[in-house]
């Protein structure tokens, strides 16, 4: 072979070399390509997912807050409401004065003990009944009571309160979930 066949040989063999080279070049940058086009899908996906952890984790704290903040705002009004019923009620305990209340009263100052009562504070209007019930005691008209009766012994050491509005101050754990409830039914 001559120095020009040679030479054409070789030109062949490294355009031949070269096509390999290129073509291995190409199926690796198809194969890159690929593995790149993966690595975004799986990382996108793996963002997405966080994200939307992420998403959830944030609407689930906003929405307990929320929940708290409107649990905040039933019980300050259920708070409110209970005070308005509350006076309300103390408002309307005279009523309870106007059927049979001499009986009442009689009832409520059975409940004392027996004692030696010296001071008894009534509403003006029972002093007489007072003063039959209690001959020993020193009666004192109090405008602040509504009904029944404040009883005092050994100089004040010894207080039974048996008013009306102290009976209503001690139910009223017990009256107030029922007047809510009614209270609630009423308006809705």
């Amino acid at each position: 072979m001559g120095y020009e066949d040679l030479l054409n040989a070789l030109r062949r063999d490294g355009e031949k070399q070269s096509g390999l080279i290129r073509q291995e070049a190409e199926a690796e940058a198809v194969r890159l390509r690929e593995e790149a086009a993966a690595g975004r899908a799986r990382f996108r996906q793996k963002f997405e997912q966080e994200q939307a952890r992420i998403i959830a984790a944030e609407c689930s704290t906003i929405l307990a807050e929320a929940e708290r903040t409107a649990r905040r705002i039933r019980l300050a009004e259920a708070g409110k409401e209970a005070e308005r019923l509350y006076r309300l009620a103390l408002r309307i305990l005279p009523r309870l004065r106007e059927r049979d209340y001499p009986k009442m009263f009689s009832r409520l100052a059975a409940e004392l003990p027996l004692a030696p009562w010296e001071t008894v504070r009534v509403n003006p209007a029972d002093a007489e009944i007072a003063g039959y019930l209690f001959p020993a005691a020193r009666i004192e008209p109090d405008t602040a009571v509504c009904g029944g009766m404040e009883a005092l012994a050994e100089g004040g050491r010894i207080q039974v309160i048996n008013t009306l509005e102290k009976r209503l101050e001690r139910g009223w754990p017990e009256l107030l979930p029922d007047l809510l409830e009614e209270a609630e039914r009423c308006v809705n």
